[in-house]
């Protein structure tokens, strides 16, 4: 009996061990619900605060390039974005530049005197301090950016 009673608590300890350490939510894909008029801007991140795609209920578009079409949306085809008659149908993205600059995040260094709780990034995200200058408390501060797209220190 004590073997089976010290098999059990191996095996519960293992099972919490494992599933106590989920994946980071940053960079889970997601797709905004609103795109700004006339596009995305290069040069600019855009959040989404109440995404509910996003586990960390931020979604981000991050320097999208030079004006984002309307739809971020890669099941919409080309032909389907010419019909609509949308004008920026040229740069629409590929799978590849959706995933490397649309993606959930979460916020990584919040201003003084915020009670707002921040996170880790986690592995293949660096944390761009003040990358959110406007707004409330609640938003302003870092956010998790893919390395790779990352602005140099």
């Amino acid at each position: 009996m004590k073997t089976f009673r010290r098999l059990f608590c191996v095996l519960a300890f293992s099972s919490l061990v494992v599933t106590g350490c989920a994946d980071a939510p940053v960079g889970d894909p997601c797709i905004p619900e609103a795109t700004p008029t006339g596009g995305f801007l290069q040069g600019e991140a855009y959040l989404e605060t109440s995404s509910v795609q996003c586990r960390t209920r931020v979604c981000m578009v991050y320097m999208a390039g030079e004006g984002a079409p309307a739809t971020l949306d890669p099941s919409t085809s080309r032909e389907q974005c010419e019909a609509a008659l949308q004008p920026d149908c040229g740069r629409f993205p590929s799978e590849d530049q959706i995933e490397e600059r649309v993606y959930c995040t979460c916020r990584c260094q919040a201003p003084a005197g915020s009670d707002t709780p921040t996170c880790n990034c986690g592995s293949g995200f660096t944390c761009v301090e003040d990358l959110l200058v406007l707004g409330g408390d609640g938003i302003r501060g870092g956010y998790c950016v893919r390395d790779s797209t990352a602005p140099a220190e």
